[in-house]
């Protein structure tokens, strides 16, 4: 009997140890880890809009070939027509453009195309033999603005994360540019009292180059907003050669121009790749 009694007592322990060494010996579930955060990539082609203020300078010369239409004045080469004045006016329009990423280096193409009313004039001071140019008004228009840029840009940087890049870009620009002549003084313009139209305007295109620089956020969902500033530098021209043209209109005129363009952004960016 008390043989029986001890072996069910080892049956009972073994019973309940056994599961427990089994068990132990069973391996635990592997648990992946959760994955990491998507990383920002700026690389992605994107379009988006801009608008700003666009300020700059403007000066008009004699050429070589400048005359006082109708009459025999001898009117010399590189005379200031005007002193130097500034223009100024609103800017809007669109971008397009593309980046490719490489560690904390981004690399891109934009080209873009706004709209502007900027425009500045200035009274010309000087007299040319009998006759006082005091009345006279030279102006300087542009109607819109187009750049073809590279960007090079930089993310993570200083206390900026993957984010914000910061960035220089610099490329061609060109422009509608009007210029225009007119008596201020009332209509009558050529001796003797004679009423006639004493305006005339040029029109060109004008081709020259852009360099700047800017910062632009990444919003997420492919949003990013910018802020840049553009110098845009235009080559000399000369304008003002045909007509229509009457008596004391100052044919030809060398135009200089140059702008200052700040400009706020919204992009949306197609993205590839990693990132969001």
């Amino acid at each position: 009997m008390k043989k029986l009694f001890l072996g069910s007592v080892a049956l009972v322990a073994l019973g309940l140890v056994a599961p427990a060494a089994f068990a132990a010996e069973r391996p635990v579930p592997y648990t992946p880890p959760p994955p990491p955060a998507p990383v920002y990539t700026w690389s992605g082609c994107y379009v988006g809009a801009s608008a700003g203020s666009s300020s700059g300078k403007s000066q008009h010369f004699t050429t070589a070939g400048s005359t006082l239409f109708g009459t025999t004045t001898v009117v010399p080469a590189g005379a200031n027509i005007t002193d130097s004045f500034d223009l100024s006016g609103f800017i809007g329009g669109g971008q397009i453009g593309c980046n490719w990423q490489w560690g904390v280096w981004v690399i891109g193409v934009e080209g873009d195309g706004s709209a502007t009313n900027k425009e500045g004039q200035a009274f010309e001071p000087l007299v040319f033999a009998n006759v006082n140019r005091a009345a006279w008004v030279s102006q300087t228009q542009e109607r819109w603005l187009v750049t073809a840029r590279g960007r090079l840009g930089l993310t993570n940087f200083w206390w900026f994360g993957p984010q914000t890049l910061v960035y220089v870009t610099g490329g061609g620009a060109w422009a509608k540019i009007d210029t225009s002549e007119f008596f201020a003084g009332g209509a009558a313009c050529a001796p003797g009292g004679i009423t006639v139209n004493c305006g005339i305007q040029g029109s060109n295109t004008r081709s020259g180059w852009t360099v700047g620089g800017g910062l632009e956020y990444a919003l997420g969902y492919g949003w990013s907003a910018k802020g840049e500033f553009l110098y845009v530098k235009f080559d000399n021209f000369t304008t003002l050669t045909d007509g229509p043209l009457n008596r004391n209109n100052l044919v030809s005129h060398d135009v200089k121009l140059e702008d200052y363009v700040w400009r706020a952004g919204l992009n949306y960016k197609f993205s590839w790749g990693s990132g969001y």
